[in-house]
């Protein structure tokens, strides 16, 4: 995936029990990463698009992902797609994956019986329980205008998922059928799961700023903002109460 992961665990528990979950979680990563890398020849996504492996003998995971990025694809009217506009007999599900494979890869934690934890894959954050008695995740938003500051805390009361995307950390790696706003640096969405956090905020920051914003409006458990180069930023009505520019 280009990028790197961190976990934080705070249940109560033998030592063991955490670092054999952790180990589990880091190789569904790589397990996942094998099947969908656009990067590693052997993948089955490279596969696909040599022409050297059929849809139906992929991996499972590739119908399950391929089957909720045409939903997206129909929902958004084409604005997010898995074809780069110079190769469209290709398929790259990289908006949708990375936030889907850090949120599957949670599952070796709770299955494992941990419920106070936190997985960061790339920036992208997916939360359960508290980090402590009392206490509530809190994740810290980089500001892509100012990268030494943070935009924006956001708090996740009763657990959850924050996802950002944009050009301010890879530059302009992402593609869509409608019509970009260059000013448009990043798109936040916040929600209950990792999964559509991340695939919401790809398709909002695709379908350009307001537009995007109020297509997100559709999914009430999900909320998000946005922000432009000249600082300003437009927000949907659950993140009224967000202080923005907490590093000020």
């Amino acid at each position: 995936m280009g990028t790197v992961a961190s976990v934080q665990v705070h249940d109560d528990v033998e030592p063991e029990v955490v670092a054999a979950a952790v180990d589990r979680l880091f190789g569904e990563l790589e397990r996942l990463e094998q099947i969908f890398s656009t990067f590693r020849p052997t993948s089955d996504i490279s596969r696909i698009n040599r022409g050297e492996l059929e849809l139906g003998a992929a991996s499972p995971e590739v119908a399950e992902v391929l089957d909720a990025c045409t939903w997206l694809e129909h929902g958004s009217g084409g604005a997010f797609t898995v074809r780069p506009p110079d190769r469209p007999d290709h398929i790259d599900p990289a908006g949708f994956v990375k936030g889907w494979a850090a949120e599957r890869s949670t599952r070796m934690l709770s299955g494992a019986g941990l419920a106070d934890w936190s997985v960061n894959v790339g920036g992208d954050v997916q939360t359960s329980g508290r980090p402590g008695p009392g206490a509530t995740w809190t994740i810290g938003v980089a500001d892509p205008v100012r990268r030494d500051a943070l935009l924006a805390a956001v708090p996740l009361p009763a657990g959850g998922a924050v996802a950002t995307s944009g050009t301010a950390e890879r530059g302009d790696h992402l593609w869509s059928r409608a019509e970009r706003d260059p000013a448009l640096l990043a798109v936040t969405v916040t929600g209950p799961q990792l999964t559509w956090a991340d695939a919401y905020a790809t398709t909002v920051f695709a379908l350009g700023g307001e537009a995007g914003l109020d297509w997100l409006a559709r999914f009430p458990e999900y909320q998000g903002f946005a922000v432009w180069a000249d600082h300003r930023v437009e927000h949907t009505a659950g993140f009224a109460g967000i202080l923005f520019g907490v590093s000020e």
